[in-house]
């Protein structure tokens, strides 16, 4: 069986050094410059359906229709948390905040990333089974940031199974022999090509009808990185995609 497996940034590491190589207020230009443009077409989307559902909103209440009011509302205010949320991973991808350590429980930090995406797991009929290492001990990490990149992989996992419908398993365990902390998120969608993956490290529009914001790898591979720590991806026909985390414990 054909499987595909690539570190996500590969191919891009002579890119890198060119804008390395920048000051560093034309290097946030220039991420800012070609994340909105990889991103432009998403963006105007969900602007569309924002704009819509808040004219159909004003129309309703005007004419006292509330129940019209209320669909609309049901529209508007997920995607308008979208709109929201990609504005503010924008800043986060360009900006790069420092990070803010605080000893933690790992899975506990798991199990806040799966709650914070309960609403949308239940939207998309999809189910996350988890299996904790117990043996990881409190490490020091920021937390905020852990818990993000966390649910930015669930979102990532959900916009590979096709029409949102699947399942998505998350593991953690404790690699003693390299003091490592893996965290492994694993879909039953349909395995991505060595091309997909390579792409992945760059904001973009992975699919016409993703649930992400298009920056969930490349901030979710910001935050492992300024942890020290790195991701591959594994893709195998029938048996899904796989992205795997791995953390330095200090």
């Amino acid at each position: 069986m054909h499987s595909n497996s690539s570190k996500i940034d590969k191919h891009q590491s002579s890119k890198v050094c060119e804008i390395e190589a920048l000051p560093e207020d034309m290097q946030q230009l220039y991420l800012s410059g070609k994340s909105v443009l990889n991103l432009s077409h998403l963006a105007k989307n969900i602007i569309q359906v924002v704009s819509g559902s808040a004219e159909i909103i004003q129309l309703g209440l005007k004419r006292k229709q509330y129940d019209c009011v209320q669909r609309s509302w049901d529209i508007f205010e997920p995607n308008f948390i979208r709109l929201k949320k990609f504005v503010l991973d924008l800043i986060k991808y360009t900006k790069h905040y420092p990070l803010q350590k605080t000893i933690c429980d790992f899975n506990k930090l798991v199990k806040n990333a799966i709650s914070a995406n309960s609403t949308l797991l239940k939207n998309r009929n999809v189910k996350i089974q988890l299996s904790e290492d117990r043996a990881i001990k409190p490490v020091s990490l920021d937390a905020d940031k852990i818990e993000e990149m966390v649910a930015n992989l669930i979102t990532h996992a959900l916009d590979n199974l096709p029409e949102h419908a699947g399942a998505i398993s998350i593991t953690t365990q404790y690699l003693r022999d390299h003091q490592q902390i893996q965290l492994s998120v694993r879909d039953d969608g349909l395995a991505l090509t060595n091309e997909a993956i390579r792409s992945l490290g760059e904001p973009q529009e992975q699919t016409r009808d993703m649930c992400g914001t298009g920056f969930d790898i490349p901030l979710a591979k910001l935050y492992i990185e300024q942890h020290n720590g790195y991701m591959d991806l594994e893709s195998a026909p029938e048996k899904g995609n796989c992205v795997n985390v791995y953390l330095p414990i200090q």
